[in-house]
């Protein structure tokens, strides 16, 4: 019955995603657009107020390009539009990149990451940044991509999914609160601990909506390390009860076990039935117990590698428990039940669900109703959180703590977009098409301070400076050529994962008959190690306390040498689908990482020191040379980490270009800031980076390189940057610079203009 329940709903889900691709194919976003616009209008009449003016195709152009792939067009690109006379132009634009696969997903992951706060430098995130990714470039329909994460379970390598409830180790009910602020916009954190005081919550809805996904485990993952330990164990009660030699002899630990169980009735006839005197009786428990601690003693250094090499594989999976019902806490106070109760699952408003009782499936159903249409709040906060995103500003606000008394200025504005979203089957693409195809995303932008809370008329979008990714992939542009291909540390990442599969497999996939042995080999080479440890610590002791401070720091860095050797060697031993660090290319783990994608980074050309310029003297050609070389490594230094920020560490390390700009620490859900901060202009006063991008071998630096005369050199930066031409003021202000300082005004200028507003910010 289950399989053909199961069989149906897959059915089911291939015709919902059929349908969705037939319907994002075929769905025109003009009328939809202008149905927007209507309301807008309308809205904006009543109000006695007039929308802003429309902009210039060159605003449109830059806008566009980072509202949809995060970055400012190229020189090139912006030529492709401009220079088109095609009255549907703009719409053809909007077409094309959001076709753009490589340049949506690298701009729309940082929406997702910073709302599922992923993290770096985990083992296990990778498979899940990447699943993610996938997730974005196959367009996946919202409530499917969302379904999947909120039912994720098993092991990561199969559902990649898995590692939204591992990114919650140990915090199933901070959990539940995130999901519900992310995909519902409700805050429950307060109803955690007490009635909600602010919202209709209570302490009782939070636990019950709780109760549906509480009971799962991240520590599993390694079934065989359970195996291991339990196979050891038995050696040792093994050994003990050999050297007794008596059926049914009880298992004893020490001398006050053996006192504990001749204080029992039942210890008499046990020694009459086995024909044992009590003192004999204690001989045989003593040398049993010494057969034990022996073998204990031998298998010590063992368990030592156990936890070494296995807890490279752990929080891999996620696995329901027995026995794990969700009871209310101890001190709950409330007339509804008491302390420690136990909590059935139930939802806090929309449908009823009858939990089933097998914990995956009551995720399951969780999941269903979470994602529904009918769910009154799931499309809403979609929809409001895409139109912010756009337009800057939310048509309810905060985003995510809806709430009965929330202010919905535009109400059926919202309920005509929720409607949109449902008629496109949540295909995120198709529904932003229709925004970017609206009046209001080509208005001018709305300048003046406003404060939240209060309405916000949308007589245009709201100003907003680019977000740090924003800005770093724009500079990115100016340097990198085929930025939105080039990906750098793509072979770090696959190979990454390959190891981590490898090293899964030789612990848990190969049979425990063949780990076990392996194991051991490395135990006895541990043992061994710890006693040359003994020795060398004695030794550097001795010369410590001798006054030889060099022959001790020489025997410390042989020990290191021989720890590190250790390392190598046991992990060659025990982790045989690894060979040298890289994955072992048999036919096996080929199968294992078959749907890894395909490494497609583009190379950049090396870059290299132009031949100075005929016609110097000795002393100019020395000057000259001495600046190339400069600017080359400065170049270098900045052009060896930059790629677009979704191939970076993610988040990056404090004091990167990145955190320093706002970008989120994935602590908390949508964490970002586009704040103006001290270290951000220090940052940009100081930093190589204008240097590197008017260097002959960057982008702009070659266009540059290329123009025939200082004016078309101030043209093709303001092009590059700011995606217009000078005025004509702005290019006699930069002359007269030219006249006084040389070549050196343009290097002047790129670092002015990547300082300026109208950079930073989105016009």
């Amino acid at each position: 019955m289950m399989k053909t329940t199961a069989l149906l709903i897959l059915s089911q889900l291939s015709l919902t995603l059929l349908l969705s691709s037939v319907a994002a194919a075929d769905f025109d976003p003009r009328p939809a657009a202008r149905k927007i616009d209507s309301f807008l209008n309308a809205h904006l009449k009543s109000k006695k107020l007039a929308p802003n003016p429309t902009i210039s195709d060159e605003q449109f152009l830059r806008r566009t390009y980072l509202a949809i792939i995060g970055r400012v067009p190229t020189i090139e690109e912006a030529d492709q539009f401009l220079e088109v006379t095609d009255p549907e132009k703009h719409s053809h634009l909007i077409q094309q990149l959001l076709d753009n696969d490589a340049g949506y997903t690298a701009h729309h992951y940082q929406f997702w990451a910073d709302l599922l706060r992923v993290q770096e430098g985990v083992h296990w995130t990778v498979e899940y940044k990447e699943w993610i990714k996938k997730q974005i470039a196959a367009n996946t329909s919202y409530d499917d991509m969302v379904r999947q994460l909120v039912s994720g379970h098993g092991l990561v390598f199969d559902n990649p999914a898995a590692g939204y409830y591992i990114r919650d180790t140990g915090m199933p009910l901070d959990n539940m609160s995130n999901t519900v602020r992310i995909f519902l916009g409700t805050r429950l954190e307060c109803a955690q601990c007490h009635d909600h005081p602010f919202d209709k919550w209570t302490q009782m809805d939070f636990f019950k909506m709780a109760a549906f996904t509480y009971g799962y485990d991240h520590r599993g993952g390694n079934p065989h390390r359970s195996g291991i330990h339990q196979a050891l164990r038995a050696e040792e009660d093994a050994a003990y009860h050999d050297t007794v030699g008596v059926k049914g002899f009880p298992s004893l630990k020490d001398r006050d076990s053996i006192n504990a169980f001749l204080s029992k009735q039942s210890a008499k006839k046990f020694l009459e039935r086995s024909k044992l005197t009590e003192p004999k009786f204690r001989e045989l428990a003593l040398r049993g117990i010494a057969a034990r601690t022996k073998a204990e003693s031998k298998n010590e250094p063992v368990y030592g590698s156990i936890g070494k090499l296995y807890n490279q594989t752990t929080y891999l999976e996620v696995r329901h428990l027995s026995d794990t019902d969700l009871k209310l806490p101890h001190d709950y106070q409330y007339a509804d039940a008491e302390p420690h109760d136990l909590v059935k699952p139930a939802t806090m408003f929309g449908a009823d669900i009858e939990p089933p009782t097998d914990p995956s499936d009551r995720k399951k159903a969780y999941a269903e109703w979470l994602t529904s249409p009918e769910n009154p709040r799931f499309t809403r906060v979609i929809v409001n959180r895409l139109w912010k995103r756009t337009f800057g500003y939310g048509l309810f606000e905060p985003v995510d703590d809806l709430s009965e008394i929330s202010t919905i200025d535009q109400p059926e504005l919202l309920t005509y977009l929720e409607e949109l979203m449902r008629e496109v089957n949540y295909d995120l693409r198709a529904f932003q098409n229709v925004l970017f195809h609206t009046e209001l995303f080509r208005r001018e932008m709305h300048g003046e301070d406003h404060f939240l809370g209060t309405p916000f008329s949308f007589t245009g979008p709201m100003m907003q400076r680019m977000s740090g990714e924003q800005i770093w992939d724009s500079i990115a542009t100016l340097i990198i050529p085929g930025v939105d291909e080039h990906t750098p540390n793509r072979k770090k990442t696959l190979d990454r994962m390959a190891r981590m599969r490898a090293t899964y497999h030789s612990l848990n996939g190969r049979p425990i008959e063949e780990v076990l042995p392996r194991m051991k080999k490395v135990g006895e080479m541990r043992r061994k190690l710890y006693a040359e440890q003994a020795q060398y610590e004695k030794r550097i002791t001795d010369a410590y306390d001798a006054g030889e401070n060099d022959k001790a720091k020489a025997l410390t860095t042989e020990l290191k040498m021989k720890d590190r050797e250790f390392i190598r060697r046991s992990r060659e031993i025990v982790l045989v689908d690894l060979e040298g660090g890289q994955t072992v290319p048999s036919a096996m783990m080929a199968g294992m990482t078959a749907d890894l994608p395909a490494d497609s980074s583009i190379k950049i050309a090396k870059s290299r020191a132009r031949k100075p310029p005929e016609g110097l003297d000795a002393s100019e050609r020395k000057e000259w040379l001495e600046r190339e070389h400069k600017n080359l490594r400065h170049f270098n230094e900045s052009a060896r980490g930059m790629a677009r920020a979704v191939e970076l560490e993610s988040p990056a390390k404090r004091g990167h270009f990145l955190r320093d700009f706002g970008q989120s620490d994935r602590d908390v859900i949508d964490n970002a800031s586009s704040n103006a901060s001290v270290p951000q202009a220090l940052y940009l006063l100081n930093s190589p980076l204008s240097i590197a991008i008017s260097n002959p071998n960057a982008v702009l630096g070659k266009q540059l390189e290329s123009a025939s005369s200082p004016e078309e050199k101030i043209e093709t930066i303001y092009r590059a940057m700011l995606t217009r031409k000078p005025t004509q003021r702005e290019v006699e202000r930069i002359l007269k610079n030219f006249e006084a300082y040389g070549e050196e005004t343009f290097e002047d200028l790129v670092w002015a203009l990547l300082n300026s507003r109208q950079f930073l910010f989105i016009q």
